[in-house]
């Protein structure tokens, strides 16, 4: 496998759509390290971009984006029209792929739990997503300032010198409110019923300009740096995470069930 034609690829892919594949790095790891093909995969948060790559990729396979952004699937053939925190599928599915969607969520549980009700016996549930403790927030914790992938605003980028853009708006200010360490999101995919049978790491550094859902573009910074760095660091410090999984027969669903909240998370 090149990896500059498996780029290329995913340029090609996300042309005219709404927004651009972020983190592409991603798909590259999964290809590399899955080697099974499913009849059936819902892609958790994806677009028309993303659903293009599996066609590609998958082509005797079916697609299914879910996503609650009718700008982001337009018309495309199969959608599961939902929240990515809590869907239930009438379907059962051989793979699902929730690729930089985890760390969005105000409930990552309901993520996982929704998953697992999807997915068929022995299915297979991928996620990738930044890393907390990837070795740019250790550096700056040590100097004090925020970290570089959690935002606590979804206006307000403040506390570390690196981010340029102080104020900001959704889609342009990355709204991180679920950023997980390895060890924690191999813990919780553990507590929801999960075997993991692959973890990797890999970068953000692209070089090409990013189009977010506000619309607008940006250059990630110190794309050409961070992809030197990252191909040099541990698995565990590199800026994203992938973990390949697979479901396992034996889950209880009542305790599955609990970790979907249909209404508030903080009772009165």
């Amino acid at each position: 496998m090149k990896i500059k034609d498996e780029l290329a690829l995913l340029h090609e892919c996300e042309k005219n759509c709404y927004c651009s594949i972020s983190g592409k790095q991603r798909f590259i790891e999964f290809i590399k390290n899955f080697q099974i093909i499913p009849k059936t995969i819902l892609d958790v948060g994806g677009n028309l971009g993303t659903a293009k790559w599996f066609n590609i990729k998958f082509p005797n396979s079916e697609i299914t984006i879910l996503n609650n952004s009718k700008k982001e699937i337009a018309n495309y053939k199969n959608i599961l029209f939902a929240d990515a925190e809590n869907f239930q599928s009438s379907k059962k599915y051989d793979l699902i792929f929730a690729g930089e969607i985890l760390e969005h969520l105000y409930n990552p549980d309901g993520l996982l739990a929704s998953c697992t009700l999807s997915l068929k016996s022995n299915g297979y549930l991928v996620i990738t997503t930044p890393n907390l403790a990837c070795i740019y927030n250790r550096i700056f914790l040590m100097f004090g300032w925020s970290l570089g992938n959690y935002f606590p605003s979804l206006r307000l980028l403040a506390g570390n010198p690196f981010l340029k853009d102080k104020v900001g708006e959704f889609g342009k200010i990355a709204d991180h409110k679920s950023v997980f360490t390895q060890k924690a999101l191999r813990e919780t995919l553990l507590f929801y019923g999960f075997k993991i049978i692959h973890f990797s790491g890999y970068d953000y550094g692209q070089t090409n300009l990013l189009k977010t859902t506000s619309e607008k573009y940006y250059k990630l910074p110190f794309a050409k740096t961070r992809t030197l760095l990252n191909n040099l660091l541990p698995q565990k410090m590199k800026e994203g995470m992938i973990f390949i999984c697979k479901h396992k027969n034996n889950t209880d669903n009542d305790h599955i069930q609990k970790g979907i909240l249909n209404k508030r998370i903080w009772k009165s």
